[in-house]
């Protein structure tokens, strides 16, 4: 298994999307199956040919020769999720930060993904995203489709006031200095908080609360992994606003299905470090 990690060289999508990975294994035997956790980013998987089986906490992608591309997304789960790939698999993900993919849909995101991972055909109605597909997988160098790709994204770009209005509330949700409460950050937006609710579940399909405890998994997670001042669970907890211990073991046992020192103790960091996975031994 190949993976290799590239970063958006477009100013316009360097604000809206994370990195870009390509998975690439050549074997027709080849298979790995691992959990994915609970993010708040959200992945766009486009697969050379592919075909797929997807569960309420499984997911299935056979590669195929011969066969037609597939798109996968996922939103911001709440449980770990199982992935199983198999075959020659050659896929490009689409990392995009949290509300990110919105300014690249004409269709609120809600309808574009009301499960937690689904195919995605947020972009099937447009000639050029199969001009994309066809030029796209015509060529085998990663730089190459990274352009091609940069190059779509970037024409079907759109902002609008409500784009910016829930990418105002994300980013302050993810102030952990600031610590917002809900109410709060409503506020700020002069909305109410339902109004807020109904933001977010248009745009990031999921509550505020929900996100809310999504985002501090991960900065407690990225803290531990990649902070070398954090050496205790309590520090890590309290860095991202886990005031008591108990609810932040809570979180990491629905989130990650273990406690946090098992969890810590069972991942494996790939992709640059951005990925965070736990293989599961065939």
């Amino acid at each position: 298994m190949d993976i290799a990690t590239f970063y958006p060289q477009h100013p316009t999508l360097q604000q809206h999307i994370e990195y870009y990975y390509f998975l690439r294994a050549g074997s027709p035997d080849f298979q790995t199956t691992y959990y994915a956790f609970p993010n708040i980013a959200v992945p766009v998987s486009l697969h050379r040919s592919a075909l797929y089986e997807i569960n309420e906490q499984h997911t299935r992608v056979q590669a195929v020769k011969h066969g037609t591309p597939a798109a996968l997304i996922q939103r911001s789960f709440q449980t770990p999720l199982l992935v199983k790939l198999q075959g020659p698999i050659d896929k490009i993900t689409i990392c995009f930060k949290p509300a990110g993919i919105s300014y690249f849909l004409t269709q609120p995101f809600c309808e574009i993904a009301p499960a937690d991972s689904q195919a995605f055909t947020g972009w099937t109605q447009l000639p050029a995203y199969h001009r994309l597909l066809n030029s796209f997988f015509a060529t085998d160098d990663n730089q190459e489709r990274v352009s091609l790709l940069e190059d779509f994204l970037a024409a079907i770009y759109t902002s609008t006031p409500e784009h910016t209005l829930t990418e105002q509330a994300v980013n302050w949700l993810m102030d952990f200095t600031e610590d917002l409460s809900i109410e709060e950050i409503a506020n700020r937006l002069n909305l109410s908080t339902r109004s807020l609710n109904r933001l977010f579940q248009k745009h990031l399909s999921i509550s505020p609360v929900a996100w809310k405890k999504i985002a501090r998994f991960r900065h407690s997670l990225k803290n531990k992994l990649f902070n070398a001042q954090f050496k205790k669970l309590t520090e890590i907890g309290y860095a991202s606003n886990f005031y008591d211990q108990a609810y932040f073991i809570k979180v990491y046992n629905k989130l990650t299905g273990s406690n946090p020192t098992a969890f810590f103790n069972s991942v494996e960091k790939l992709a640059d470090d951005n990925l965070i996975f736990r293989f599961v031994k065939e």
